[in-house]
């Protein structure tokens, strides 16, 4: 127990790890594809905001810069209903209680109904919308990558290299990093096609 209710198997670890992404031009990609065999996952659209920590006002539990990042990114990615078209999620969650909470903030639930979503089953690997099948930063938070492996798995997902946390039939997933002193969001959009 640290604090009531809260256990430490539901606050994130400090871990080693790296990750590296390569972003390059569509003619790169097909050079890629060619030789490889291995189809490209395409960003459909991505943002970043970044919201001071103690900024007077700020919602702690839903903030406005993680609100408006994910809005941007899907008009982007011509997303108008997340719930409805995102085939999985890896999203920044350091403490059991932030996927309900950001379930909401990205708008994949209404106010107060995320925890709905995970209590129900529907975040599982074998939900509707599976959230975090790496078992993302609740089972290694490499501190500086953890949020990059968000990118990397979302990308993973549409590549179908994703291994015993593949989700079937992946064609759009959400990536999503949130952290440090000015809270800075980022969240992406990946696709097997492009748009």
């Amino acid at each position: 127990m640290l604090w009531e209710p809260i256990r430490y198997s539901e606050t994130c670890p400090s871990s080693d790890g790296a990750v590296a992404m390569v972003l390059c031009s569509e003619a790169a990609a097909a050079e890629s594809t060619a030789k490889s065999g291995i189809k490209p996952a395409w960003v459909h659209g991505m943002s970043m905001r970044s919201e001071p920590s103690m900024a007077s006002g700020r919602d702690q539990v839903s903030p406005l810069a993680g609100i408006e990042c994910a809005a941007d990114t899907y008009r982007q990615a011509g997303i108008t209903n997340p719930r409805a078209e995102i085939d999985m999620i890896e999203m920044y969650v350091p403490f059991s209680w932030y996927e309900p909470m950001w379930l909401e903030n990205l708008g994949f639930a209404e106010e107060g109904e995320g925890w709905k979503l995970t209590e129900s089953g529907v975040t599982q690997m074998t939900g509707d919308l599976p959230v975090n099948c790496s078992g993302g930063v609740l089972s290694t938070n490499p501190i500086g990558a953890s949020g990059m492996l968000r990118f990397a798995e979302a990308a993973m997902q549409v590549r179908g290299q994703a291994g015993a946390h593949q989700v079937e039939g992946v064609s759009k997933a959400l990536g999503h990093a949130y952290g440090g002193a000015a809270q800075f969001f980022a969240t992406w959009v990946v696709g097997a096609e492009k748009l």
